[in-house]
């Protein structure tokens, strides 16, 4: 089986803790053979923990060197768009940490760019990995025809969480901070169980002095099946996590890997997809499959719901509008 030589660009929390586990599980899809990062010494140290692939200065000399057939991106947000476009012109394949970009304006640059390549764009949402989520809707017809859709996630993040602290998450350029960095996961896994959102309204407000932007956000919005759905996330407020499917002959719970269909309940081992992730990629560059779960659109239509929500301010903005 072919090899893909791999670079990993951006040796951070990511590439540490989420990509690197996965990698190491995949050793016959995956060769890491290049590293770089902001600085030399968390490049160094990233490759002794890997297996001492090359390092490199710049991410310029990465891509010149003939180590590598594809890069792994874990950056700042706002240097997705970039570096992407660096790496598909030196005809490399790429694999990119969500949020697509900073906004949907320029996230639609990576879309064109998608649309012309034969490089494969893939951006990295492993919610679409998640089996609990495509479980959920297998069993939608059990509770007859879809309603009404709610999911309240209280995220209570201190001034000392990692995430938090990082420089970038603190000053943020990309829409929403928080609200966006993490909720394309949210809408990720809504839009696999109901297909894509019409309209978006919503508030948002800012709880706390240390995450960067605002913290909370309430939204209501029609799926294109027309079942509605609401929405509350805050990343600073103590809460109950609420996930409910109201359908016209019963109702889905979702707590943790449990599943409750009226009375039934449906227990699933998941992780967290990155694993699952990594070996779709392959798939797709070995062309064994269309990149439907990479897709850049799919993931600009993610961003697009935070766009839409934001611009509201209570008023109902239709997505069609944003992207």
């Amino acid at each position: 089986m072919k090899k893909i030589r791999l670079g990993i660009v951006g040796c951070g929390i990511a590439a540490r803790e989420l990509h690197f586990p996965a990698l190491n599980e995949l050793k016959d899809l995956f060769e890491i053979t290049a590293v770089t990062s902001r600085t030399r010494k968390h490049a160094e140290e990233f490759a002794r923990l890997v297996g001492n692939p090359m390092v490199f200065d710049s991410f310029d000399e990465l891509l010149d060197s003939e180590l590598i057939d594809a890069v792994d991106l874990t950056l700042p947000v706002e240097l997705n768009v970039p570096f992407t476009e660096k790496a598909v012109f030196k005809k490399k394949h790429v694999i990119c940490e969500k949020p697509i970009s900073i906004n949907v304006e320029n996230g639609k640059r990576l879309v064109d760019l998608y649309k012309k390549t034969s490089q494969v764009i893939y951006i990295a949402e492993n919610w679409r990995h998640i089996k609990k989520f495509y479980k959920i809707k297998d069993q939608l017809y059990k509770i007859g025809k879809p309603l009404f859709f709610t999911w309240n996630i209280w995220v209570r993040l201190d001034v000392n969480n990692k995430y938090v602290r990082t420089e970038w998450r603190q000053k943020p350029k990309h829409i929403g901070g928080f609200l966006s960095d993490a909720g394309v996961h949210h809408v990720a896994a809504m839009r696999l169980l109901f297909g894509d959102i019409k309209w978006v309204s919503a508030v948002d407000r800012k709880h706390s002095d240390y995450l960067g932007d605002s913290d909370f956000l309430s939204a209501l919005f029609e799926f294109g099946n027309n079942v509605i759905g609401n929405y509350v996330v805050s990343y600073s407020i103590n809460g109950e996590e609420k996930f409910e499917i109201i359908g016209d002959k019963g109702k889905i719970k979702l707590i943790e890997n449990k599943i409750i269909v009226n009375e039934e309940v449906i227990e699933i081992e998941d992780g967290l997809g990155y694993k699952e992730e990594f070996e779709d990629f392959y798939k797709v560059v070995m062309g064994e499959k269309e990149n439907n779960l990479g897709s850049p659109f799919e993931a600009l239509k993610d961003l697009a719901f935070f766009e839409a929500a934001l611009k509201s301010k209570g008023n109902k903005v239709n997505i069609s509008d944003i992207i």
